[in-house]
């Protein structure tokens, strides 16, 4: 049973049910709004807040979920996206100091570890470089793990402009990347 079908379906049962059906979906969607929030703001602790504030507006807003307006995904990542473009426009407010992470591994050399870290710093300022609707893109394909469709549906925007776009966007940061090797 697709999932906006089971949330209808629930919607008129007992509380109880409404709990079952809200906890089933937060597991099936749970990983794909924390990558979502993670690409977007680059923090895992303020993606893990992002991501509960969002379901948790999901719940509230529950009954106001119309299937046959979309799919529970198509709600979920529409509100997933306001919140994360909420959260930008406050850190636009604020004055914010960037500090290096480093990732300790047992396994790979510190050679291998330090050019992983540079490469992966690279590529994050690259997509932070680009304009917000187009790490919104990269975010929802990459980080969420959403089909051009279901980017489509959350965006207003077709399949097929959706997939151009973001080819575009993919052969852009290669010629970056390629222009700094």
């Amino acid at each position: 049973m697709r999932n906006h079908q089971f949330v209808a379906e629930v919607a008129s049962r007992p509380t109880e049910s409404q709990e079952d059906a809200f906890a089933q979906l937060y597991q099936e969607h749970i990983d794909a709004v924390f990558n979502y929030c993670l690409y977007r703001v680059g923090d895992v602790m303020v993606a893990e807040d992002l991501t509960a504030d969002i379901f948790e507006r999901a719940w509230r807003a529950r009954r106001r979920y119309n299937p046959r307006r979309a799919k529970f995904s198509t709600w979920l990542f529409t509100i997933a996206r306001r919140r994360v473009i909420d959260w930008h426009r406050r850190q636009g407010r604020r004055r914010t100091v960037e500090l290096g992470e480093e990732v300790p591994s047992p396994h790979p050399g510190p050679d291998t570890l330090a050019a992983e870290v540079e490469d992966q710093h690279r590529l994050d300022q690259r997509i932070r470089s680009l304009p917000p609707h187009a790490q919104e893109l990269i975010a929802m394909k990459f980080g969420a793990g959403m089909t051009n469709r279901q980017i489509g549906e959350v965006l207003g925007r077709s399949e097929t402009a959706v997939g151009s776009a973001l080819h575009r966007l993919m052969c852009k940061l290669r010629l970056q990347w390629d222009d700094t090797l």
